[in-house]
């Protein structure tokens, strides 16, 4: 024991020193090869030091350096590379932090279709420079955090973690993306995520996942000198101690259980077999992953049906996706009802529970083959599932019911119903060039290749508006002029001849975000085009709204996010 101590000590005094001096090596940070020192356009920077950093960025595309470490003066976090998008690093410089935050904090309350989360994630995690003031930056990070944890897209994260562990380690973040991964299962997943971060986080709960870790990765040596460490520094959590000394066999027992967070949840049932956690109505919704996933939550075979407090919390689960939708509705099958309830369903659900409504509808579609009826009972109990929240209890069984049926099988008040829970389904993406209209033309393929030949287009395009001049329908409707004039934003030229088949539509843009774009505020125009589209697809915008939208993409350049509204839009799809 005391030699192990010793050769513990000695290497936590060599990992010191040998941090200390690699910590003070003089570093040239002026070693940079000096090429396309130039500022970007619109540049806003106020001073030297400013001017500096941005040469150095752009000789290194921001891979070959360490983001936001140049003379230390304001971070740039993010994910992508600005060009990628059409974006700057100054794009948040112009504007008030509060405005930004004020705005941002609306967005991330707002219900936004999948189009405003796509604009809104790639405007957030674009590097760009953060604000100034100290507690300013502060709230800027959070903002990209509370998003990324909203988004819930693991993936995502580990890379932006990844990316910017060196300049801002962000624990809340960490946290998150472990206990995710612990919840659905993939313990090995979150310890190798958590060794390839290598930092010594100063977070206790991120300190009790680092040693669990190595235990977990069979670095047992590693864990005990970590949490010889720890206890050094002052590290202390009886229950964790307890599981510590357990894991590596230094003691044969662990009885203690504890809910207290996710991980002693999981320490619990390792290291205690006995252990049983029932959940209930204040459960953590990620506790309920975490027993789901480890196939640790109650059989409903053994659900006692009398019981409607236990099954509406697994209706509630179900709609959580924590118990699949058929262990729910075989739930439902084991209810008892007499012949007179299951021959008269509609007026028998108005004199008994809710729960026992949900049951009773459903034996009636399982032991009825009319198409409308089974539909319209279908119907019946998606909207008293709706009418308590729990909506998702009911959609991937709901949808293979209704698949057993065809449309024109069914009468006119249920055929709405119907398409609407088989969109999804029934949509087809391949996209239907038709070269008799401009805006379903093969020219919208410019919006999709970058390698397209500008001349070619502009002769193409040329070519189109000469048919159309000759034709006897010679006009073109909105989308067609947004189309023409994304175009000739992008310096593609038409021939004066043609410039009289359309007028150039009269500003439509909102006037505060015309003054936004003025005054070179992109990423807060971009924030309130996202709060615009907020629930809608942008497919599905009116055509003078689209029009504003591409008009503003255009005047602040950004070509890639605009491209790709454009060719998912402008095609038809059939």
């Amino acid at each position: 024991m005391l030699n192990k101590l010793f050769i513990k000590n000695i290497t936590f005094i060599l990992l010191f020193f040998f941090s200390y001096v690699s910590a003070n090596e003089p570093v040239d940070i002026w070693n940079i090869e000096k090429k396309n020192k130039t500022i970007p356009k619109n540049s806003n920077l106020e001073n030297e030091n400013e001017i500096t950093e941005t040469i150095a960025i752009q000789n290194n595309s921001l891979g070959d350096i360490e983001q936001g470490e140049i003379l230390g003066k304001r971070k740039i976090i993010g994910l992508y590379d600005p060009e990628e998008y059409g974006l700057n690093l100054e794009m948040w410089n112009n504007t008030n932090p509060k405005k930004i935050f004020e705005l941002s904090k609306k967005i991330i309350n707002m219900t936004l279709s999948d189009d405003a989360k796509n604009i809104y994630t790639k405007l957030l995690l674009t590097n760009s420079y953060s604000p100034k003031n100290e507690s300013d930056e502060k709230t800027f990070l959070n903002m990209k955090s509370d998003w990324l944890i909203k988004f819930k897209n693991i993936d995502l994260i580990k890379e932006y973690l990844k990316k910017n562990v060196e300049i801002e380690p962000n624990e809340e973040l960490t946290k998150f993306v472990l206990d995710e991964l612990f919840a659905i299962n993939e313990k090995k997943q979150a310890c190798e995520f958590l060794e390839e971060l290598n930092t010594n986080f100063k977070d206790n709960y991120l300190t009790k996942y680092s040693i669990y870790c190595l235990i977990y990765l069979k670095k047992n040596e590693q864990a005990s000198l970590r949490y010889d460490l720890e206890i050094e520094l002052g590290y202390n959590d009886p229950f964790f101690e307890n599981k510590f000394q357990y894991l590596l066999g230094y003691t044969s027992k662990s009885p203690a259980t504890s809910e207290k967070d996710l991980l002693n949840l999981h320490l619990s049932f390792e290291t205690n077999k006995e252990y049983k956690y029932s959940p209930n109505n204040k459960t953590p919704k990620i506790y309920w992953r975490y027993l789901s996933s480890n196939n640790l939550l109650e059989s409903t075979n053994n659900v006692d049906i009398e019981d409607e407090n236990q099954i509406s919390l697994i209706e509630k689960a179900t709609h959580q996706g924590n118990y699949d939708e058929l262990d729910l509705l075989n739930l439902y099958k084991r209810f008892q009802f007499s012949i007179d309830q299951l021959l008269n369903i509609e007026e028998e659900i108005e004199k008994i529970s809710k729960i026992q409504s949900r049951a009773l509808l459903y034996q009636g579609i399982l032991l009825n083959k009319d198409p409308n009826t089974v539909v319209n009972l279908s119907k019946l109990l998606k909207e008293n599932l709706d009418s308590e929240n729990i909506s998702n209890a009911f959609n991937k069984e709901l949808k293979k019911i209704l698949k057993n049926f065809k449309l024109e099988e069914l009468s006119s008040d249920l055929t709405g119903f119907y398409s609407k829970i088989l969109e999804q389904e029934s949509l087809n993406v391949d996209i239907k060039f038709n070269n008799k209209i401009l805006h379903q033309s093969k020219l919208v393929k410019y919006f999709s290749e970058e390698s397209v030949s500008k001349k070619k287009i502009e002769k193409d395009l040329n070519n189109y508006l000469k048919k159309i001049k000759k034709s006897k329908k010679n006009y073109l409707i909105t989308k067609d002029i947004i189309l023409i004039e994304a175009m000739v934003s992008d310096g593609i030229e038409i021939k004066e001849e043609y410039k009289n088949l359309y007028d150039t539509k009269e500003n439509t843009i909102p006037t505060d975000i015309q003054i936004l774009i003025n005054d070179q505020e992109i990423g807060m125009a971009i924030l309130r085009l996202v709060e615009i589209i907020g629930q809608d697809k942008i497919k599905d915008l009116g055509s003078e709204t689209l029009y504003f939208l591409i008009n503003a993409l255009n005047q602040m350049d950004i070509d890639p996010i605009r491209n790709e509204i454009l060719y998912n839009v402008l095609p038809l799809r059939a």
